[in-house]
């Protein structure tokens, strides 16, 4: 409890510190990065102190914080907007774009580890997942796929991928910052303007607690499925060694704890136990201390070999997210609310759905627009594959064991397909 009370701590100070400098407040930079930032310093010169029971703790935290914020997001209950429930092509147009998104990732990975990353620097095949793990996956997915990038190669890839998702957040924030003062420019010289009030949340003891409550409930189904399907089901089906293979992290489990409490809420008729605000406070509350400790535990000296490959994918990545922020997004996502759903996009493919989140509040406080529940929607489809899903999680053993012309086949081939979908779904509408 005293290393957790001394997280929050950390957190607090940077927090207010955070406010009284004028960059670090205008660009939103969350208090999980420059907190984690000078903790990552604080370490890497007194590396001794790793061994304190503080260092320890903080080595905990992500896998099981990832776990409640996804328990969250699948929690929140579905909402009406204007009457009406979104439409099933709004929401596969979503879910063709993020495809389509990702894709792009693994093969600007796989296409640069082939040609360049593994002749001239000598990175193994498994490189290919760096961009994608910490980019559109972000630091939960880092951790997780920190043993699976050793097993194929890569001793420092919990130090990759921890370092793609920190160098994707910042890219996300400053990245999602210009293009919402770009758009206000364009709408100021159109005669628009936009209303960027934040919208207060009022809470009480109950409302919390109980919130507390089920996602308490979600976070413990997610542990139990996991027992059952990889300590059960997967070995009655397979060896053991075949089972472990297919180990999910926890929070692919508390995706669907926090979906059936939902379910059971609204079957029972008490979905009004589901308070949306709340849940989604918790969850900024608890990606901020995942993120922090995701930073400080970055191990800096096991970057030095790899740091010119890093920063070459993590250049082209974050050009792609661009491009596709302009020019796949109008062509894909033709609704209404283009702007915001794509801002939420750009922010969880260079990072996390929070600073997404965090960028649509900038925008539609209120949430006027229905882009969030769509997002959260496509993400139900989404999630268990790409951007820290099943997929994700078996790139780097695909790209290792097959011949580089047939891994560039295969993800090119799903690349096309969604993109083709993609574009099929916006001329229907």
């Amino acid at each position: 409890m005293a290393n957790f009370l001394l997280v929050l701590l950390f957190l607090g100070v940077s927090l207010l510190v955070g406010k009284k400098i004028g960059w670090i407040n205008r660009y939103r930079i969350p208090p999980s990065l420059t907190g984690g930032l000078i903790l990552l310093l604080f370490f890497t010169f007194w590396p001794e102190k790793k061994s304190a029971d503080f260092f320890v703790h903080l080595k905990m935290l992500p896998a099981e914080f990832i776990a409640l914020v996804f328990a969250c997001f699948f929690l929140q209950k579905h909402e009406t907007v204007h009457g009406k429930k979104r439409s099933l092509q709004n929401v596969l147009a979503q879910v063709s774009f993020v495809w389509v998104a990702v894709m792009g990732q693994v093969l600007i990975g796989l296409v640069g580890t082939v040609f360049i990353f593994k002749p001239f620097f000598n990175e193994p095949m498994a490189f290919t997942s760096i961009l994608e793990t910490g980019f559109a996956g972000g630091h939960g997915t880092a951790v997780a796929m920190g043993p699976i990038l050793v097993q194929n190669g890569i001793p420092a890839g919990l130090e990759y991928g921890l370092f793609s998702a920190t160098i994707g957040l910042v890219a996300g924030i400053v990245g999602g910052v210009w293009l919402i003062a770009r758009e206000k420019r364009h709408a100021y010289k159109n005669g628009k303007n936009g209303n960027a009030m934040h919208e207060v949340t009022t809470i009480d003891l109950t409302r919390l607690l109980t919130a507390g409550m089920l996602i308490a409930a979600a976070y413990w189904l997610g542990v139990f499925f996991k027992g059952v399907v990889e300590n059960e089901i997967l070995p009655f089906f397979f060896s053991e060694r075949k089972s472990t293979a297919f180990s999910l992290p926890l929070f692919a489990y508390t995706l669907v704890g926090g979906a059936l409490v939902r379910l059971a809420c609204k079957i029972t008729g008490q979905d009004a136990l589901i308070d949306n605000g709340i849940i989604l406070l918790l969850a900024d509350v608890f990606l901020e201390v995942l993120i922090f400790a995701g930073i400080a535990i970055v191990d800096v000296r096991l970057l030095g070999e790899g740091l010119v490959p890093l920063v070459g994918v993590f250049v082209l990545g974050f050009f792609w997210n661009v491009a596709c922020f302009f020019y796949l997004r109008p062509r894909i996502l033709k609704m209404p609310y283009s702007f915001e759903l794509g801002l939420i996009n750009f922010g969880m493919l260079n990072g996390t759905s929070a600073t997404g989140l965090m960028l649509l509040k900038m925008v539609d406080p209120k949430y006027k627009t229905p882009a969030a529940r769509v997002f959260a929607e496509g993400s139900a489809i989404t999630q268990p594959f790409v951007a820290g899903g099943l997929l994700t999680l078996i790139t780097p053993f695909v790209v290792t064991g097959l011949p580089p012309w047939i891994s560039i086949t295969l993800y090119a081939g799903l690349f096309a397909l969604w993109l083709i979908l993609g574009l099929w779904l916006a001329k229907r509408g």
